[in-house]
């Protein structure tokens, strides 16, 4: 924005400048939500993965937060994958982004203020197949001949006719025809996301108190997950559904759970509630926001052998956000580090802990206290983050890093290849790469 630049002298805006700003943000803010509730056939939305072993895709993708003083830039080029049947985990400190990742993946950034604005969320969907109604395809039974498998149907009056018999799992539910498509979840028409969001995508919130409704019971607010995503359901299955969820998350007596309230529940097992409503419609992608801050070490251990088991489980993946050094290096197969809405280093969990490159991430390993070391020693990484609204051009960690060199105060780093699976935006090693 214009008047951003004519105020990165000052410590306040005139009213003149604040209003000038709200109406600029305004324009913008209406083409967006236009944007975001337009009618737009599948066709449109529709994408191809680069790697087709991903289930996730995020390509310089821009949140802002458009407020009076200004437009807060809280992810600004994020870059990321996500490989099928793999746990990655972001890392960095409060503030640097990862939530509202999260939330932009799941398109729950509040509008209008907050937008995505720029960028490419293309997902690998195992959606139901339909027919040319609109109509999902259920999986008929054949019989040795290969013919389908009739049934007698009753109706009100006792008059008897015949259908063709739908194959049921387990529980009882009938099975549909499914089939992949890549959807941009970018460019998705927020209608168009309901589909997609707690069916294909489902997130465990960092507190589950705040999460869960305390008017309803656990059972309710599981069957609400099930009915509108699964085709053929209904309360009796969802019911069965749901407390089979609560026994695979590990809950003791799960009847009993199902009637509870969110308030006679311990925060261990309410984390565990919002673990099974999660994994309630089967999703293919599990983003795990903090879910063990607000739990003691106990209780944290419990959800974490938890979330190694459910990946065995589901054909997904887990995206895990945490500020916890020590969680990642247990959970992560992938671990993503971001400082001020970028991300500044990724590579395996292996490349990351034995061989950090960015100083940023060499300085998040020193400041997480170990059993050796004392309060003198407690390392602490110098100064402050930058001004989100007016960043500078320059790398963005410049005035905290202690191995600064002159490159650092132009343009922004690169990211540079430092392996087949570890890169880096450092300007040192743009030194080491043209060498």
């Amino acid at each position: 924005m214009n008047n951003q630049s004519n105020t990165k002298e000052k410590h306040y805006l005139t009213g003149k400048e604040v209003r000038a700003i709200a109406k600029e943000n305004a324009r913008e803010m209406r083409a967006l939500e236009k944007a975001k509730n337009k009618k737009m056939k599948e066709e449109e939305f529709l994408s191809e993965m680069k790697d087709s072993s991903n289930i996730l895709e995020v390509e310089d993708l821009h949140s802002y937060f458009f407020t009076d003083q200004g437009v807060v830039k809280a992810v600004n080029g994020v870059s990321f994958n996500v490989p099928l049947n793999s746990t990655i985990g972001v890392v960095g400190e409060s503030g640097c982004g990862k939530s509202v990742t999260a939330m932009s993946i799941m398109r729950l950034l509040q509008g209008p203020s907050g937008q995505i604005v720029s960028g490419s969320i293309r997902f690998k969907a195992n959606d139901f197949k339909k027919d040319a109604f609109g109509k999902v395809i259920p999986v008929y039974e054949y019989d040795n001949n290969g013919n389908i498998v009739q049934e007698e149907i009753k109706d009100k009056k006792g008059n008897v006719t015949l259908v063709n018999k739908i194959k049921r799992d387990e529980s009882g539910l009938p099975i549909y025809e499914r089939e992949e498509k890549v959807y941009d979840i970018a460019k998705m028409p927020i209608k168009e996301m309901y589909r997609v969001r707690g069916r294909q995508i489902s997130m465990v919130f960092q507190e589950p108190m705040t999460s869960l409704n305390p008017v309803f019971t656990i059972g309710n607010q599981l069957d609400e997950v099930s009915l509108p995503h699964i085709p053929g359901i209904n309360k009796e299955l969802a019911k069965k559904r749901s407390i089979h969820m609560l026994n695979m998350v590990g809950i003791a007596a799960p009847e009993r759970v199902y009637t509870s309230f969110p308030h006679e529940l311990s925060g261990g097992m309410r984390q565990r509630v919002m673990i099974a409503m999660a994994l309630a419609a089967e999703p293919r992608l599990i983003i795990a926001d903090e879910p063990t801050t607000a739990l003691d070490v106990t209780i944290q251990a419990q959800i974490l052998d938890l979330f190694n088991e459910l990946k065995n489980r589901i054909n997904g993946s887990i995206l895990l956000i945490t500020h916890d050094l020590g969680v990642i290096a247990e959970m992560a197969d992938y671990v993503i580090v971001m400082y001020a809405g970028r991300v500044i280093e990724q590579g395996t969990a292996l490349e990351i802990y034995n061989n950090p490159a960015h100083p940023y991430t060499i300085g998040l390993q020193k400041s997480k206290p170990t059993m050796d070391s004392s309060k003198d020693d407690l390392y602490n990484i110098k100064g402050n983050v930058p001004n989100p609204v007016n960043m500078p051009n320059h790398c963005y960690f410049k005035e905290r890093c202690d191995k600064c060199i002159n490159k650092c105060s132009g343009d922004y780093p690169k990211m540079i290849k430092l392996s087949d699976t570890h890169y880096v935006a450092c300007h040192l090693f743009e030194e080491k790469d043209n060498e």
